[in-house]
């Protein structure tokens, strides 16, 4: 599982680029794709090492406007995905080079 906002900054600029928003009065994130990503400040942070609790996350998740089956964790007020997930979602490969592992 990646931080969605991480991911969102790293292919921002390519031709698979995505927004992310958040609307607190839905509970929803807002995934708009060929848009790019605005930085809100903490992506690609280095962690600190310790473990964090994962929860579920409960909020609505839409893509382009319409409602997705994506599944998230909260972690510390941020939503992880499984990179394949999102990989699927905006039409990007995620594949393991077990050559080099």
């Amino acid at each position: 599982y990646f931080k969605l906002r991480d991911v969102a900054q790293i292919i921002r600029g390519t031709d698979k680029q995505f927004n992310v928003t958040w609307d607190g009065s839905k509970n929803a994130i807002n995934l708009i794709s060929n848009t790019s990503y605005k930085t809100v400040g903490g992506e690609l942070k280095v962690g600190d090492g310790k473990v964090k609790n994962a929860t579920l996350s409960t909020s609505t998740i839409y893509k382009d406007g319409s409602q997705v089956s994506l599944t998230a964790y909260t972690i510390n007020d941020n939503n992880y995905f499984k990179l394949r997930d999102l990989g699927e979602a905006f039409n990007f490969d995620v594949s393991w080079d077990s050559k080099n592992n």
